[in-house]
């Protein structure tokens, strides 16, 4: 894979330090660029650092891609892709890049499947949710998202718009500091113990896992102790922090 080239078009808050990042690719009827839906891709600085970030679009979305990307202040290489993203007209990247993502293969309309976000893991569900709707899909889609607090759900209203408008979708946002969210009604606790608590039998499922290596592995461990086969379930974590 090499390096392309894609145009800014836009950084925009979605809240206090999450930035919805549009990128324009180059378009090209002899090499045309695409990835997979779950995949990531590398952004390049000047300097020749790079981050990683997941795909938030689906990959029939057009030449445009969306990126939710954290700004953490304390870290200075953060702090100069933000400030990049927000001032320059272009960046190079290298996208279609990690093996959880769906494949192109009819998805079985019997299988049900789970998707467990953290954070700003949240974009690599977007792309494979949104992928699905296009497909039509039928099967049974769960959609879990976790957060320290209710702000933290920056489209909790997309989220909640699939449920609505697709019988087969179902979103559950899960709070873990509900004392600093005031007004949360909803879930409270951690992820992988709302997840639990509500199926007795996981056999069946496929698991995405999308988050830290800590809530990813606390899944897998709580999945599995209630007789769930890990090679059911995705995660990009499982290549980049894989447990000794």
């Amino acid at each position: 894979m090499s390096r392309i080239v894609a145009t800014i078009l836009a950084a925009d808050q979605l809240n206090r330090d999450v930035y919805r990042v549009r990128l324009l690719l180059p378009t090209s009827d002899s090499d045309p660029v695409s990835f997979t839906a779950g995949q990531y891709l590398d952004l390049f600085m000047p300097s020749g650092k790079k981050a990683s970030f997941s795909i938030a679009s689906a990959p029939d979305s057009g030449p445009e891609l969306e990126l939710h990307i954290r700004h953490t202040p304390d870290s200075e290489f953060n702090n100069a892709l933000v400030s990049h993203l927000l001032h320059e007209s272009t960046i190079e990247l290298m996208l279609g890049l990690g093996d959880c993502c769906l494949s192109s293969a009819p998805v079985d309309p019997n299988q049900p499947i789970l998707f467990a976000a953290a954070s700003t893991g949240f974009s690599q569900v977007k792309s494979m949710v949104e992928y699905l709707i296009g497909l039509g899909a039928t099967n049974p889609i769960y959609v879990y998202w976790g957060a320290r607090i209710e702000e933290d759900l920056y489209l909790r209203t997309l989220a909640m718009s699939w449920a609505e408008h697709h019988s087969n979708i179902h979103f559950i946002p899960v709070v873990s500091e509900p004392e600093n969210s005031a007004g949360w009604t909803g879930r409270c606790g951690l992820l992988p113990d709302a997840i639990c608590e509500d199926f007795a039998d996981f056999s069946s499922f496929s698991v995405f896992g999308c988050g830290s290596p800590g809530m990813v592995y606390a899944l897998l461990d709580a999945l599995e102790a209630k007789g769930f086969d890990a090679a059911q379930m995705q995660s990009d974590v499982f290549a980049y922090a894989p447990r000794p």
